[in-house]
């Protein structure tokens, strides 16, 4: 009787280790399984987000457009350094203003020319040819700040590009429709904004600081005095 009671205890005994040990590690296991749902889960989360950064455009007066392998940015009228109102009022000249790169990392493009459909002539001076990998400007924008000790490179061509007769179809706070044709990109239309310049002349006058007021305190107590000569009586 004695032997089969110790064979029971070690056995009930050896019952509760595993059932404890088999329990720890369920526990274990439930806490390993919830964190590797928890990272997944933020993961998951993170990933259909778009960031703030994603759709943002350039900060520049001008406008942007994507036509094959031609990127064109930055395209803008200059406002008229000289005499602002004959040149609005006559519908010209103005100097537009852009940049366009060809991504294309073999072939070579040409601008071909561009038209102004609400009115007016673009005329181009220039070589517009533009190679694989390089870069096309036209125009210098009003406040455009550039290294003094630096010399130009060839893989920027500058060409200068004028709209003339163009009616009242061009003035401060309205955009010009601008067809830029290409010999192998094609044409692609970019309504051109008037770059208002960062240099505004200030018309209000200089005036210097006035003094502060001070304030005068009667210091010879004469109110006082008066006060205690009706209270003596």
């Amino acid at each position: 009787m004695s032997v089969l009671r110790k064979t029971a205890r070690r056995s009930a005994a050896r019952t509760v280790d595993e059932r404890t040990v088999g329990g720890r590690t369920v526990k274990a296991t439930a806490v390993a399984a919830f964190g590797i749902a928890l990272a997944l889960g933020t993961t998951a989360c993170g990933a259909g987000q778009v960031s703030q950064t994603a759709n943002q455009e350039p900060a520049v007066n001008g406008n942007l457009a994507n036509v094959g392998s031609m990127q064109l940015r930055n395209v803008q009228i200059i406002y008229p350094d000289d005499r602002a109102d004959e040149v609005f009022g006559g519908g010209g000249p103005f100097e537009v203003s852009f940049v366009i790169s060809n991504i294309d990392p073999v072939e070579a493009d040409r601008l071909l020319g561009i038209d102004a459909p609400n009115g007016g002539t673009v005329t181009i001076e220039g070589d517009t040819t533009i190679p694989a990998g390089q870069a096309l400007a036209a125009g210098k924008p009003v406040g455009l700040l550039e290294p003094q000790d630096v010399a130009a490179t060839d893989e920027e061509e500058h060409i200068t590009v004028t709209l003339d007769g163009a009616g009242d179809t061009v003035a401060p706070g309205l955009t010009t429709p601008l067809e830029f044709r290409f010999e192998r990109a094609g044409t692609v239309t970019v309504d051109t904004p008037v770059d208002a310049g960062t240099y505004m002349v200030r018309q209000d006058q200089v005036r210097q600081a006035e003094p502060p007021h001070e304030a005068h305190v009667d210091l010879s107590g004469g109110g006082e005095g008066e006060g205690h000569g009706e209270g003596g009586h």
